[in-house]
């Protein structure tokens, strides 16, 4: 039986980090993506041509329900039963202060990064108890660990992640099922970039403000997930690869 992985919102940033991460373990791939149909097919030709792996997309909402439902049988038809990798990464940001926070911001990024890790977890994981192993691996966020100005809604909705995935790892332990978290603070992402870009100055700030003094690699990313793939004895962890955001 071939394995695979699924890396959901994969067609930049992290999400593409991670999923060359498997790529270079040589790992075939489902990479999804919203919107950005060209640069999903750019990452696919990208992993395929470096390290000779198959690399399927798929676009996808991983907030509605019924969506995540029909990519759970076009995957087995597709890539066949043998997932063994999980990767939620699919997930949206607001930047607003609680006094003003807008009602249908709040429920859209609770509805795409908390339900939508749910929806992908719950509906794929029958593949993995069956073949009585599995890595499944959620995107968290330094906010995620400690709440910053006008995070109410993201901070709300990784805490949310933390949660679960602590949750699921005592579920799902008995399947030899590993659960575990990232917890990234600011990349070299395309919306690192923007942010540079609007207000350059507050960028610098934070960025010399956490112990490293700069933004992560995002190849630095392929470390933390051949981690947690060389290790079956890790679970319910967050790994909170931030440059020490979080310490101070």
């Amino acid at each position: 039986m071939s394995k695979y992985a699924i890396v959901t919102g994969a067609s930049r940033g992290l999400g593409a980090a991670c999923a060359e991460g498997l790529a270079m373990d040589g790992y075939d791939l489902i990479i999804t993506y919203r919107e950005n149909a060209d640069k999903a097919a750019a990452v696919k030709a990208d992993l395929e041509n470096k390290y000779g792996v198959t690399v399927k997309t798929y676009q996808i909402n991983i907030r509605n329900e019924e969506e995540v439902i029909a990519f759970r049988a076009w995957a087995e038809q597709e890539m066949g039963t043998g997932l063994a990798v999980l990767v939620n990464n699919a997930g949206i940001y607001t930047n607003q202060p609680t006094e003003t926070m807008n009602t249908k911001d709040f429920c859209d990024v609770v509805d795409v990064n908390v339900k939508g890790t749910f929806f992908m977890t719950r509906y794929f994981v029958d593949l993995m108890i069956a073949n009585h192993f599995g890595k499944i691996i959620h995107l968290c966020s330094a906010a995620g660990l400690r709440a910053a100005k006008g995070s109410l809604a993201y901070s709300a909705s990784k805490f949310a992640v933390r949660g679960m995935t602590q949750a699921m790892a005592i579920d799902l332990g008995q399947y030899n099922i590993q659960v575990n978290a990232i917890a990234p603070g600011a990349h070299k992402t395309d919306m690192y970039w923007d942010a540079v870009r609007i207000d350059p100055e507050l960028m610098e700030t934070r960025t010399k403000g956490c112990p490293l003094q700069r933004a992560g690699e995002l190849t630095e990313m392929h470390h933390i997930v051949h981690y947690f793939l060389a290790s079956d004895f890790i679970t319910g962890q967050v790994v909170s690869m931030n440059g020490g955001t979080t310490m101070v």
